[in-house]
């Protein structure tokens, strides 16, 4: 049997050389022929190549035989050999390399856009202001970035550059807004005011005061290098920039060089600068003294937005080096007596003028000035057990005439500042008594009357972090609003809870939820976190958070953490365990202010083992919190999103659908009408009476 198959074998390779043999001659000898009647060569030739390749067929071919049998192969491995043979084949062929560049170019003429994928100017700015409203930057920057230059091909304008630098710079987006201006200057595009406007605006609102600043300063290099004469917005924007950077003296300065140029300053500017004040924490309240004698000097009206920018002077600055307050309320009160002779000179006064009266450097000692009422402490005097109706009956306002002033307090926003009665100025250090420098809450709404300002639902929120801490000034505030026509809003009333229940006056912070459900508010996730303030005990905690479930608001970290802090505060050891565990139950995640908040505790309790200041009972309920903070600190997971970088919401794609935003910046610029076609002139639509 194995005999009569290897004859079998031997046959197939026999008829395989056969059919090479036949198809090489077929197929080689016609081209030599062809060859030859072209060259003219003889028969000779033609019988000596013919000779010639038969015999190379024949070695080749009795030298696979001889390998076929010395081998054993089968006839499918010596198909693929003989077709991978390099000698009957010719050399192996060379890999090709595919250059991405090429690719892309070759993908870049072959693959053009329909004419009818690019849109106009106007269309593009459209889809660029839909996704700037619902704040998705990251979205809006794409349809110039990427639709227009790469899908589209489309050379962008100007216009939408500054459309997307204004978003950028309201979200303080700093590093793209200036990107993005590179970008512009080098396709040629034109700089015009409002990219200008745009980058200081996005300096302004830079997360990093520092980087700001390097911007800002850079940014007005440029400017006085290419010789741009800047507008009355520009310098506003200047000095936005500036001054929210910490850097007062340039936004003064750039307020002098506007008065110089012969730019009319506006409320406008007085606001920035004024926000130019805010930012020095340490004379801030002093300088903007200074910028309000400059407005009533020059006869501008303020509107609301400067007097809650004077609130948020009051509340957060200070009055800085006292020698140096003193001299300034002193020159402020010598001006008012030229004021009051003549009312009408304002012969373009610089903001700097009295830059030797505002260093501290160049003053002079001088006499002390009182500048606190004897009655400045008559509120937090009175008896906090009156009734705790959150609306009592209407006062009146009395109005203060410039000859007679029946207030004893000292006033300097008058239009003719005074004293009044006075004790040491050195004891001015909280925000009520710095608003006892400006006559108190009744005479700052009595000065906003007199300008025709009527204060909104912001003035008195302000207002309630500036009076004093106690129930009788809470209730004159409240009268005053309902004299004003000012409904209480639902974030005045979460105020008015953390207010009261910083000064641990609970019963009546828990009595404005009542109040609050009377003007038809609901209460909100900020109420609960204030409220979570006022719970002394772990059954108060409790009762607070099954509220929270049947009005079906989620669980956050902060409320958890005012409760905690309450906990420590109160060296009770089962509520700071109950809310441990509910942060495992409920599946919230502490941040780093609650463990850190938890870690001082622990070492406190510590420190209160030593010299047995802690009873047998608490002393139990450590070792058991102890144990425990071990296995929960293994079972939870600490939030780190508030180290993420603040620019990353902006580089990243939103989904969110957000179609009413309301931006924070409140501060935007009034739009500057260029061309007369941007005007309503045409009086055809007007009714005639």
């Amino acid at each position: 049997m194995k005999f009569v198959n290897n004859q079998h074998k031997m046959f197939r390779i026999r008829l395989l050389k056969y059919i090479t043999q036949k198809q090489f001659i077929n197929n080689v000898i016609p081209l030599y022929n062809n060859v030859n009647r072209l060259g003219c060569q003889s028969i000779s030739n033609i019988n000596a190549k013919q000779s010639l390749i038969q015999y190379e067929i024949n070695a080749k071919e009795a030298s696979a035989t001889n390998k076929l049998e010395n081998e054993n192969l089968t006839e499918k491995e010596y198909l693929v050999r003989l077709k991978n043979d390099p000698d009957r084949f010719g050399p192996p062929q060379e890999k090709e390399i595919i250059d991405e560049g090429d690719v892309q170019e070759e993908k870049y003429f072959t693959e053009q856009p329909s004419p009818s994928q690019k849109l106009r100017t106007k269309q593009y700015a459209d889809i660029i202001k839909g996704l700037i409203r619902q704040r998705k930057i990251k979205e809006a920057i794409d349809v110039v970035e990427v639709r227009m230059l790469k899908e589209d091909r489309v050379k962008p304008e100007n216009y939408l550059y500054n459309l997307l630098l204004g978003a950028c710079g309201r979200v303080g987006y700093t590093k793209k807004a200036f990107k993005m201006y590179n970008d512009m200057k080098k396709r040629g595009l034109k700089v015009t005011g409002g990219t200008y406007t745009a980058l200081f605006n996005a300096c302004a609102n830079s997360p990093w005061l520092t980087d700001g600043l390097e911007r800002a300063t850079h940014l007005r290099n440029i400017m006085i290098e290419k010789g741009y004469e800047p507008n009355d917005t520009n310098y506003n924007a200047m000095i936005k920039a500036f001054g929210r950077c910490g850097d007062i003296a340039t936004a003064f300065t750039l307020a002098d060089e506007m008065c110089s140029k012969g730019f009319k300053i506006k409320d406008d500017t007085i606001n920035f600068l004024l926000q130019a004040c805010i930012a020095d924490k340490d004379a801030g309240f002093r300088h903007a003294l200074l910028v309000w004698r400059k407005l009533i000097k020059r006869k501008i009206f303020p509107s609301v937005h400067t007097y809650n920018l004077m609130l948020r002077c009051i509340r957060d600055c200070g009055l800085g080096d006292i020698e140096v307050t003193e001299d300034v309320i002193n020159k402020i009160l010598s001006d008012s007596n030229g004021l009051s002779k003549k009312h009408t000179e304002s012969n373009g006064l610089k903001l700097l003028s009295h830059n030797n009266e505002i260093s501290d450097q160049n003053f002079h000692k001088s006499e002390d000035v009182n500048l606190v009422t004897e009655n400045s402490t008559d509120n937090s005097h009175q008896s906090e057990s009156e009734s705790t109706t959150i609306f009592p009956q209407e006062t009146t306002i009395q109005t203060s005439t410039s000859s007679h002033i029946k207030d004893l307090r000292p006033n300097l926003m008058a239009r003719i500042p005074h004293l009044g009665s006075l004790i040491s100025l050195s004891e001015v250090k909280k925000p009520e008594e710095r608003l006892l420098l400006v006559g108190g809450c009744r005479s700052f709404l009595e000065n906003m009357k007199e300008n025709n300002c009527a204060p909104d639902i912001k003035t008195f929120t302000q207002l309630l972090d500036n009076i004093p801490s106690t129930m009788a000034s809470e209730k004159e505030l409240l009268s005053f609003m309902k004299k004003f026509n000012v409904k209480p809003d639902i974030d005045f009333f979460n105020m008015l809870i953390k207010k009261r229940s910083m000064r641990f006056d609970y019963e009546n912070a828990k009595a404005v939820v009542v109040s609050m459900m009377e003007q038809n508010y609901k209460p909100n996730l900020i109420t609960y976190g204030v409220l979570a303030l006022s719970c002394r005990s772990k059954e108060e905690a409790m009762e607070l958070l099954d509220e929270m479930k049947l009005k079906s608001y989620h669980l956050n970290i902060q409320i958890l953490g005012a409760m905690l802090r309450q906990a420590c505060f109160q060296v009770n050891f089962g509520y700071v365990l109950k809310i441990m565990e509910t942060c495992v139950e409920e599946n919230v995640q502490p941040n780093k202010k609650f463990m850190s908040i938890l870690d001082e505790f622990l070492k406190k309790c510590k420190k209160l083992l030593k010299p047995k200041e802690l009873t047998k009972s608490q002393e139990k309920a450590f070792g058991i919190l102890k144990a425990r903070y071990k296995s929960w600190n293994q079972e939870i997971e600490i939030d780190e999103s508030e180290d993420v970088h603040p620019w990353q919401q902006y580089r990243e794609e939103n989904d969110q659908d957000v179609r009413a935003y309301k931006w924070k910046d409140g501060t935007r610029f009034k739009p500057r009408h260029t061309s007369l076609f941007r005007k309503k002139t045409s009086t055809k639509h007007k009714k005639y009476k």
